[in-house]
Parts: C-alpha cells; structure tokens; sequence
C-alpha cells in the first residue's frame, strides 16, 4: 500500500479524534434535500400510486396507440434478458401499496399469467389459469389483435389457435408501458436529481478531499457511505476517476492509463493531487429513479483561488455542445436518426475528436414482493430509447425506438476538450444528467453545468 493511501486509511479510523483528512459523514451538514428525505415506507407507497395513476392513464394509451385489443403477459418471457419474470411483468402484476403482490387467483404465490383487455371503455384485468384458460377468455373476447412475447412462445400460440394470426409482438408495447411516466414522477425525480447534486458537492469539497493523502477509492466509499447513511439505496458503486496535465503525470509516479481518459476501473486507486480534475459516475436510487450522474471537480493548486478561464472556457464549450445535441431530440425520431442529425452538427475547433451523442434510458426498477416476503426482480431496468445499437445484455433498449413524450433518459455526451499541455486525446467533459422529454420539449432536471471546485 502507498503511503498515502495507508494515510488516508488511518485519518478514516481516527476521524472522530480530529484528523483533518475527511469529515466524518455524521457530521456532516444535510443539504434541503437531504436533510427531508421521506420514511422508506412513503417512498415505497408514492412509487405504488404512480403504478396505478399508470395503470389508469398509460395502460390505456399505449394500447390503442399499439393498436393492440388483448394483451398477455407470460412471468417467464423475460429470460431473454433477466432469467426472471423481468420488469414488464412486475411492474404490471397487481400488488397493495406496499409493493406486496396478490396472491394468485389460483392457488400460487403469484400469478403465471397477466392478461389485459380493451373493453372500449376500460382495460380489464383478467388472471388466466393457464394456456388451456388463456385460449377459452381470448376465445370469448374475440379481439382483432393480440400481443404476445415472441419469445419461446410455441405453447402460447397453441393455446390461441385460430387466433395465433392475429398476434403481434408486445416488445414494443411493454417499452412504451415501461418508459412513460407521470408529471409527478419528473418532478419526483427532479428533486431526486437535486438530491444527488447536493451528495456530489459534498463529496467534492475540501470538507471531504484532502490533496495528496485522499484517494479514489477514498472518495468511492465515502459515496457508499455518505448514501447509506442518509437512508438512500444505492444500487451501483461509485466510480472515482482522474484526469492530469501532462506535466503532472510526469511529476507523480501513477501509470498513465490511470490519469488518462475520465472511464478508469475501480480497481485502480489514484492519490488525488493538486491541478487533478475528478470524474464521477455515481448515481441515487430513490422511488424506483436512478440518477446515473456524471459530474466534475478541480483541485486548485497552491496560490490558485478558482478554476484556470482555459478549464472554465473548456467545460463552457462541452456544455454548448451538449445544448446542440439537445435540440435534436424530436419526437418521432429514432435513437439512430437523432445521433445523425447530430453527427451532422458543426463543432467547435477546439475538440480532439467528433463528440458523441450518448444517451439511454435511465434505470428504474419497481420492487415488488410475494406475501412470504420474496423479492421478484431485483435488477433495475434500462428500458426504452438508446443512442446505440445495446446497452448491456439485460436491457430492453434499441436506437430503433422512437422518441415518445413523457420519457426520461440518462443524457451523457462523449466531449473530448483540446487544452494545452493536456495531451491529444483532450479533457473529456461530458456531464451526465437526467433529462425529460415531454410536449413541452426537452429539460435538464436540475442541471450541474459548472465545475465543482476543492481547495
């Protein structure tokens, strides 16, 4: 272990006997938001009542916009992603203000099958016993058209019969389910977005980073910690990581490819310096929301009182750029046609590389339990519109999704910065933000456009 690393590690167990290194996180000031989080059990019950102002507004909507009169929902379709019954079918299976599912009607712990039908004036929910039943209510409803997964779904088509030619695939519709969320939801998360800002500035602050003795791994578990202790759940680790002027990576003995580039491993733990500009890709999990945040601190050097204007100018020029790519988000747009119209976009000299247009969906998940107290699935889910062609083998995404109103995305443009003394390869500054997408356009929900600054 370095001794700078073995510093910070004893300035950690000492905290409380006044080492200067970090603020221990109990003493350390809650912002507005953090300091009026809500119990887990109201949080737990607002995220059920958007599931069901969901159930009574959206489920409708996106039927008739699919075209769609029957649709079934299998608990084993989702294996092509999750090996579990998948965030579709749990966000849809009945369950009480407690996120605690019903019973099946027949018998099981939970329901095999979900069916829901367009009556004209109302959606019905009907709980099939099994294929024999799925083919007896289909059979009395006579619907034009049925969405089905496409996925291992011989026995669903069986159980049809005739009806098998009337079935579409309900990908489509479960993302447009999944995606589309209330005005209380965006503001939920806009003050969730704000929570996470006021965790960042703490974390980026002299109150928490110490020059040349606090680490990146350092600043990774106080993340963690900061989080678990104001009662936030937290799905991902924090990642920490550095970027340096020429000159200084010269100065100090840390491999290049741990100071080159903002998208270093976890497994590399970095001393932080003066002149260090930090990177953090850290995200809160409140109501079902994930943050997915990308920020940036500098570390003044001795005598320096703010950000150096070429830093200042740098972040200036990627948050312009990022302003460019957000007025290609229109609607009906696809994920592919929206980051062509933005590769087509005129840039700024000063770039070391084409930027990019990077965005996702943000994470979500809705906990749901069966009455023993077994948990259905517990991975968040990236579901709807990306900017390429995947995101991880366990998303519902592709950049052939349209562009929809009343989604979020996780708005992360890739923005390399040429700076003198910095290298080729630039200052990457591309900040990471939660965004809506509503009639009203498109919105930074509690944007962080400036640098953090530690002293």
């Amino acid at each position: 272990m370095r001794k700078g690393a073995l510093w910070t590690t004893i300035c950690v167990t000492l905290v409380v006997s006044g080492c200067q290194a970090a603020q221990p996180t109990s003493q350390a000031a809650d912002g507005p938001h953090a300091s009026s989080l809500l119990p887990l059990r109201e949080r737990v019950e607002i995220a059920e009542r958007w599931t069901q102002w969901k159930k009574e507004h959206v489920l409708p909507m996106v039927m008739r916009e699919q075209g769609v009169d029957l649709w079934i929902i299998r608990d084993n379709e989702a294996d092509l992603y999750y090996n579990n019954e998948g965030p579709v079918f749990s966000s849809l299976v009945p369950a009480d203000l407690r996120g605690m599912i019903f019973d099946s009607q027949h018998g099981d712990a939970r329901p095999a099958f979900l069916l829901f039908y367009d009556t004209g004036d109302e959606i019905e929910y009907v709980e099939p016993r099994d294929y024999d039943h799925i083919g007896e209510i289909v059979a009395a409803r006579q619907p034009d058209t049925i969405a089905i997964s496409s996925f291992n779904n011989e026995p669903m088509l069986a159980a049809l019969g005739s009806y098998a030619t009337r079935t579409i695939d309900s990908w489509t519709l479960g993302v447009r389910w999944y995606e589309t969320v209330s005005p209380a939801m965006i503001e939920r998360f806009r003050g969730v977005v704000a929570l996470a800002n006021e965790i960042i500035a703490e974390a980026f602050s002299a109150a928490t980073v110490t020059p040349d003795m606090t680490t990146t791994d350092d600043l990774n578990w106080w993340l963690r910690q900061r989080m678990l202790d104001l009662g936030i759940e937290h799905e991902n680790h924090p990642s920490i990581s550095i970027q340096r002027s020429l000159a200084d990576i010269d100065k100090y003995d840390d491999p290049m490819e741990h100071v080159v580039g903002a998208r270093t491993r976890n497994d590399i733990d970095v001393v932080i310096r003066r002149g260090d500009v930090l990177r953090v890709d850290t995200d809160v999990f409140m109501l079902g929301l994930v943050t997915d945040t990308h920020q940036y601190a500098y570390v003044l050097r001795e005598g320096e009182s703010e950000v150096p204007a070429e830093l200042v100018d740098a972040l200036a020029t990627a948050n312009a750029i990022q302003d460019q790519f957000a007025a290609e988000f229109k609607v009906g747009r696809t994920g592919k046609e929206i980051v062509a119209a933005s590769d087509a976009l005129t840039f700024p000299d000063n770039l070391a590389g084409p930027p990019t247009n990077d965005f996702h969906p943000p994470p979500k998940n809705m906990l749901r339990f069966v009455r023993d107290g077994w948990m259905l699935s517990t991975k968040t889910a990236v579901v709807g519109m990306t900017s390429g062609p995947g995101y991880a083998s366990t998303s519902i995404v592709t950049n052939d999704h349209t562009l929809h109103y009343d989604t979020l995305y996780a708005f992360e443009p890739h923005i390399d910065v040429t700076i003198d003394g910095w290298g080729e390869q630039g200052l990457e500054l591309g900040h990471g933000q939660i965004v809506a997408f509503t009639e009203g356009g498109f919105e930074f929900l509690n944007r962080a456009p400036e640098w953090h600054v530690i002293r």
